[in-house]
């Protein structure tokens, strides 16, 4: 009997872009013959699944960092991914940091003039302009030291991060995360050699050692799901 296949639907958050063969079988998660499962990918989870295989570079590249799109997989970037990614821009190897700075005491017309023309210039073809402007929104400077940043005003920067204040919150908490964590199975692998290394020796009461043997494997207890976690995080296997 000829075996049923996979039905995969997704929502595609590209429908306009046109993708090499290694982008469009990743996206598209194509089915393994034989298989019979029904698989449903939302916009979140193509857009993680691009940030997770391919490079800030490779996204740029395919145009993954730029326009409406670019928008949303920036969003599931981290900040290191970020960082990198602008190191790919039209302006890093410019010294005309200026360009995108109001003066002090600029009068608003000069400086629309020129802030729009620095968009023109730089922005509007810049592959990880979205990248940019992600990572103002989610570490912004102070007000009144905001400056064009992804081919996007100011004013338009405050009003972003008002709407998506949310969302903001929750990318930098995803940044902060490998750092708690990995402070957390830093203290939980003190705690167990801490353990390991008291009430050694014959002289030890039984008593005493049974204490510590109990306390050590709690301490163990603890510390292996926090390693297994880092594990599948990191690609390895649990």
């Amino acid at each position: 009997m000829e075996p049923s296949k996979a039905v995969v639907t997704h929502a595609d958050p590209f429908p306009s872009r046109k993708t090499d063969d290694a982008m469009t079988s990743m996206t598209a998660g194509r089915p393994t013959q034989g298989t019979t499962s029904r698989i449903t990918l939302t916009s979140d989870d193509i857009t993680r699944e691009l940030v997770s295989t391919h490079t800030p570079a490779a996204l740029a590249e395919a145009g993954y960092l730029t326009g409406p799109d670019g928008h949303a997989v920036a969003g599931q970037m981290r900040e290191h991914q970020l960082d990198e990614a602008l190191l790919l821009g039209r302006c890093s190897t410019t010294n005309d940091v200026d360009a995108f700075y109001r003066r002090d005491e600029e009068p608003d017309e000069q400086w629309h003039a020129r802030r729009e023309a620095t968009i023109a210039k730089y922005c509007a073809r810049c592959p990880i302009a979205a990248a940019c402007l992600e990572l103002a929104l989610r570490y912004p400077e102070a007000p009144q030291d905001l400056a064009v940043r992804g081919g996007v005003t100011e004013e338009d920067q405050l009003a972003l991060a008002d709407t998506e204040a949310e969302r903001l919150a929750a990318a930098r908490a995803r940044d902060r995360a490998p750092y708690e964590q990995q402070t957390m199975r830093l203290h939980a692998a003190r705690q167990v050699l801490g353990l390991a290394q008291t009430l050694i020796g014959l002289s030890v009461k039984p008593k005493a050692r049974n204490k510590n043997h109990a306390e050590l494997r709690v301490a163990v207890s603890e510390l292996e799901p926090l390693r297994s976690d880092h594990r599948r995080a990191t690609g390895w296997a649990a």
